[in-house]
This record gives structure tokens, sequence and C-alpha cells, in this order.
């Protein structure tokens, strides 16, 4: 076992410890003072000096004892707006609440490699800077601490991410090259017609008939005009309008998403959406407008990065588990580090034994704490191999 990892798992308690306060109180989008106050107290406790870049984003610099370049370690700290199911002694405390996506394992963990990395400083060849977000699952976050300057001062030359797995056993560790999450885009469609009276239709400019068809277009365009072999993922998941049995409505709000891996392919269906919307709803006499209201891009592994890394596993301490095919069909605002800087994300297990199912974003989910020295000390190992190597 690597000393890193022996030190890591020597702090099992005390990551299970930040976790567990952590998931106690799950707050969600950009307001995290509870989550974000008790992330700096932490990290200042063990002597490490933490900047509040943004009102609830947090980094740490930690300066090696040796010159180098400068990697980026992130994590993430926003729950969900979930109530909790999962029975913990531990669960939330908030109503509506919870961290059904562990991003309480990505924050506890990362404040474990802080840890690791500051004992080990003098060994380290550059720097590395450590940043927990808020935002990321309304792809906000991100975006707020890139502006706050997160990827300035010192540039930065590559960056590591770490998400857990729910779906696998701790042991399993997934990254694969090229591209390995989806783009996202969240949309809004909105169609303005005319209402009137049930009884005489004739007088409408039917809103919801339109949407009807833009719906009826989009499902064309997906298996019209995308080839088969690439994943495109096109819902529409909420249609607003009218509210009574005898009046037709004046409008219709369309909310849907869409994913892709393929930048390319994501380009065109915007635009596509655009035009559908627009023009379907002229042809019908109503007036449609699109508007992309989020948006996150592909995560795409570094190829040369990810081959590095399987090196640096060899002396890590552990026999992984690993698919090299697995991509995952999610979306994650880290994108925006990783189309600027050579970057790799791990998928990492962390389901218990016994459990048959259990899903990120599910009511109740439950999480292998076991998983969280093995986090810690991964994102240290990788993050000073590859300083080390590239010095």
């Amino acid at each position: 076992m690597s000393v890193l990892l022996n030190e890591a798992k020597a702090m099992q308690d005390k990551l299970s410890w930040f976790r567990r306060e952590i998931h106690k109180k799950p707050e969600v989008g950009m307001d995290l003072p509870i989550t974000t106050a008790f992330v700096k107290e932490q990290l200042e406790k063990h002597g490490l000096k933490v900047d509040q870049i943004i009102d609830c984003g947090l980094s740490v610099l930690i300066e090696g004892g040796k010159p180098g370049k400068t990697i980026l370690l992130r994590a993430d700290m926003d729950a969900l707006p979930l109530a909790e199911e999962s029975g913990e002694e531990f669960a939330s405390e908030f109503e509506g609440k919870s961290h059904g996506c562990g991003h309480d394992m990505h924050a506890a963990s990362l404040i474990g490699t802080a840890i690791l990395l500051d004992k080990h400083k003098d060994q380290i060849h550059g720097r590395v800077k450590l940043m927990w977000q808020p935002g990321e699952e309304t792809f906000e976050g991100m975006k707020a601490m890139i502006a706050a300057g997160i990827m300035e001062n010192p540039s930065l030359d590559a960056a590591l991410d770490l998400h857990v797995d729910a779906s696998s056993p701790v042991g399993v560790l997934n990254f694969s090259k090229g591209p390995f999450t989806t783009s996202a885009d969240n949309y809004l469609m909105k169609i303005k017609g005319s209402g009137c009276h049930g009884s005489m239709p004739e007088n409408s400019i039917d809103p919801l008939n339109v949407a009807v068809q833009i719906y009826n277009a989009i499902a064309s365009m997906r298996f019209r005009e995308i080839k088969s072999s690439e994943f495109l993922a096109m819902s529409i998941c909420s249609i607003s309008s009218g509210s009574s049995f005898n009046i037709i409505p004046d409008s219709v709000e369309m909310r849907g998403t869409m994913r892709t891996y393929n930048p390319a392919i994501r380009d065109y269906v915007v635009g596509r959406l655009e035009q559908i919307t627009k023009e379907v709803s002229s042809l019908f006499r109503a007036e449609g407008s699109l508007e992309i209201v989020s948006s996150a891009p592909t995560i795409s592994n570094d190829p040369e990065m990810v081959d590095k890394v399987l090196g640096y596993l060899e002396d890590f301490g552990m026999d992984f588990e690993r698919d090299p095919s697995f991509r995952l069909p999610a979306s994650d605002d880290f994108g925006y580090v990783a189309r600027t800087v050579p970057s790799v994300m791990f998928f990492i297990g962390c389901k218990p034994d016994g459990l048959e199912k259990n899903l990120l974003h599910n009511p109740k989910v439950v999480f292998d704490e076991r998983a969280l020295p093995i986090a810690s000390a991964l994102m240290a190992h990788c993050a000073m191999k590859w300083l080390e190597e590239h010095a």
C-alpha cells in the first residue's frame, strides 16, 4: 500500500465525520453558507490558507518545495432539491433537500486530499490548487469560479476531477479517453398564440396545437437527421399551459434537455431547435422562441493524460476494476475547465455491499464511505505524480 493511501485510510473516521456533517445540512444552487463555512473551518484547522473567491466558493493553493507546473483538483458542494429517504442516521435535516448526487463525498474527500498534500508539500514539484464550488447542478458554479480567477494566478497546466459512482462497488474506478460525459443544454420554448372559448377554436391561434407539432418535429429530427450511431438524448420534460376545461390558452411553455458527446451534433441540434420552434410556430400563425437556460460542455478526458494516470496507478496500492470504454451519459460543469487544459475525470465506485440497485439522484441512494480515503489519496497521488513528471 502506498504511503498516501495508508495515511488516507488512517483518516477514515475523520473523513466520514466531514462527510456526515456536510450531508446533514444540504444546500442547493449557489447559496451554500453553512457548507462553505464548514469546509473552510476544517481546512483552516489543519493549517491551510483558504481563499473565499466567491460567496460560496473556496480555493487552496499548496506551494511545493520544488519548482514546477500547476494542477487543479476540483470538488463540488451543492445538494439536490430532493427529499431524502436513505434511512441513514445522519440523513438530511433540511426538508426537501439532500445530497443525492454525492457532492458531500466529493467535498469531504478533497479536504482529505488537501491535508495529505500539505503534509507532503516538500516533495511536490510546483503547485496544487484545490477548489470547492457551488452550483454544479445548475451549471453556474464553475463559470463563477472561472470568472473569479480560479484558472489564473497561477495559471493552470492540468486538472483532475472525481465523481462518486453509486452503482458500482468500492474498487471500481472508471475513466476513459476522449468524451467522457455528455454536454447538456436545458432549453425553454415559448409559444404565443391567441386564446378563446373552447367551443370556437376557429377564433383562436391554438398554442397547444403548435406545441404538439413542435414536439413531433423534434422527434422526427432526432431519428431522420442524426446518425443512429451518435448518442443524442432529446427530452421534452415539461409542457405548461392553460388550466380550464373550456378556454384555449394564449401561450405554452415547453422545457427540455439535450445531451450528446459530440460538440458538432450539439451545435447542429441547437440550431435546428431554434429553427423548428420559430418556423413551425409561424406556419400555424403563432410566435415561437427558444432560450438555452443553462448548459455545460462535454468533459473530454485528455488521451495522453489518461495514459499517464494509468501508469501512476501502478504504484498506488490498489488494483482497480476498470472499463476502458466507459462513458457517463450525464453532464458536469467541470467541462468548462476540461475544454481549456488537459484534464481527467474519474468515476469512483461507492455502492455499499449487498445492494442490487443504488442510483444517483434517487431519494434512497446511499454511499459506502470506504471510498472516501481512496478518493483522497487518489487525487493527491495523481497530482504529485503528474507534477513530478512534468517538472
